[in-house]
């Protein structure tokens, strides 16, 4: 619980500095999304091998879209967030800077793009705390019936990238209804509770008995320290997520941003994103849980070059009137 609370409370934060260097004109603004341990551990082993400093900011996904909003922020010249398809807006926007990095022959064309590639890969499970008293869920649907009423939580997808993707994604599925199945949801009990570390933090402390749709590689975490949960891939396929790492084209530090992007996709860098439980983009580091073989995969907004087809915009209002009926 104390391990949970302190990363709840780091990605929170708004803004966290690298070794002193807010005050260093020169250094490098990475705008990043949780897990917040390891954007602070990229940017000190990056600090460490280059001597370029870097500032961060870390937040959700909806904190870091606002901060690029505010044209009072500092610029961002590197942001790692956690919706393909939100990167693919920017793209089509032409907000980024066109970059072809070192290892990008080692990470699988669904996890690259001209503008910008994937920093690791994760998945949408569902969460079940094993003395909760409720039977466990085997698919999403699971979650609708009797035992888990009012039991229930689930990430916000105006906060949460990977959860946005999810919804657009299982919207896209002719065999699924997932806005007939959010419903069902909801009349159940379900409340969202904001990010992935604010809604792991309800079912840690036994407020929910289960969650769905939560970025794995926090609740693999959390079990790993020692959560009496259990992380569950859906028996009728989740979708895997990567994390889109890019270079914003008004970036006045140009080669060190493109070096710190080099240095993510190193292996040094891909084992740092190991650690966190999030599955490397390259192929030749070996992740530290569940690989994508042995997960049962539906079509994901990276697998097709134009997105899911549906918008941000559109996917986080139809959410917003649903849990607000």
């Amino acid at each position: 619980m104390k391990r949970s609370f302190v990363r709840l409370l780091s990605a929170c934060c708004v803004a966290l500095v690298c070794a002193g260097a807010a005050a260093d004109a020169a250094a490098l603004t990475v705008y990043s999304v949780g897990p917040a341990p390891l954007i602070r551990r990229l940017a000190a082993d990056f600090r460490s091998e280059t001597g370029i400093e870097v500032n961060v900011f870390q937040g959700d996904t909806g904190q870091v879209l606002a901060r690029l909003a505010d044209k009072g922020a500092t610029p961002a010249d590197v942001v790692i967030l956690g919706s393909w398809d939100t990167a693919l807006e920017m793209s089509r926007r032409g907000e980024l800077l066109p970059y072809r990095p070192a290892g990008y022959e080692q990470i699988s064309s669904a996890y690259r793009t001209p503008q910008f590639v994937a920093e690791g890969v994760a998945t949408l499970a569902l969460v079940w705390r094993i003395d909760s008293g409720t039977p466990r869920p085997e698919d999403w649907g699971d979650l609708a019936a009797p035992a888990y009423r009012d039991r229930i939580g689930t990430v916000d997808p105006a906060q949460s990238g990977s959860s946005l993707d999810l919804i657009a994604a299982l919207d896209a599925q002719r065999d699924i209804d997932i806005w007939a199945l959010l419903a069902a949801l909801r009349e159940n009990g379900l409340t969202p509770s904001g990010s992935n570390a604010q809604a792991m933090d309800a079912v840690i402390k036994g407020g929910k008995a289960a969650l769905f749709a939560v970025a794995d590689h926090t609740a693999l975490e959390d079990k790993a320290h020692g959560a009496p949960i259990d992380v569950i891939f859906p028996r009728s396929g989740t979708i895997a997520t990567a994390r889109p790492m890019m270079i914003m084209k008004g970036t006045r530090e140009v080669r060190d941003a493109k070096r710190f992007v080099d240095f993510v996709l190193s292996r040094k860098g891909q084992q740092d994103v190991a650690d966190e439980f999030i599955i490397p983009a390259r192929n030749d580091v070996a992740p530290a849980r569940p690989g994508l073989d042995a997960i049962k995969l539906l079509p994901s907004p990276q697998a097709r070059a134009g997105g899911s087809g549906t918008s941000r915009d559109a996917v986080l209002k139809r959410f917003a009137l649903l849990f607000s009926q």
